[in-house]
């Protein structure tokens, strides 16, 4: 994280249940998640994301190191409190019993996506991967990916340290869950 002043900020948006943008890079303004700060710990963050349109899109895992500036209380923000209020989306968490403080959370989110059989986003600097989690320890992840069309494609693993970004439940795994649902009709 880029300064002490941002970790705080991420507290404090968690504990007062305050909708938040996490601005990620410098050069580019529209690089940035919405949403509100489940979980907050040294190393990752965890946000209810929300669209510009104020609707609930799953739930994005970053690291905390990587967000450059948090915003709450602007002008966007309000409107997308608005927006929320108006869609009818109501916030429930995805940790339940909430993280530790210093518990690692993107192992909690992974060993949460493979108990529930989810589809899941992992992002690292090469690309951004999609599947299901095969197996989860304290330094890797295997994921069971899948091709453009849903269709099971390879194993892969992933170091935990090179995971930038988890996406669980947005509408890009939603779209995934949907092909997979549907592809009896569609055969």
């Amino acid at each position: 994280m880029s300064n002490r002043y941002s970790f705080y900020q991420l507290h404090m948006a968690c504990q007062q249940h305050l909708l938040a943008s996490l601005y990620t890079e410098q050069e580019d303004p529209d690089a940035f998640n919405a949403g509100y700060v489940e979980a907050v710990t040294p190393r990752h963050v965890l946000l209810w994301s929300v669209t510009p349109w104020g609707q609930h899109d799953g739930w994005i895992l970053r690291r905390t190191e990587d967000i450059l500036q948090v915003y709450m209380g602007d002008d966007y923000e309000i409107r997308l409190q608005m927006l929320v209020e108006i869609e009818g989306e109501e916030y429930a968490p995805l940790l339940d019993p909430a993280p530790a403080p210093e518990e690692d959370l993107l192992r909690r989110v992974l060993l949460l996506a493979r108990e529930r059989g989810e589809i899941i986003s992992v992002m690292t600097a090469e690309d951004t991967f999609t599947g299901t989690v095969a197996q989860v320890d304290d330094l890797r992840v295997t994921l069971d990916l899948l091709d453009f069309f849903a269709e099971p494609d390879v194993r892969a693993q992933f170091a935990l340290r090179d995971i930038l970004l988890v996406g669980y439940d947005t509408s890009e795994e939603k779209m995934f869950r949907k092909l997979i649902q549907n592809r009896p009709k569609l055969v």
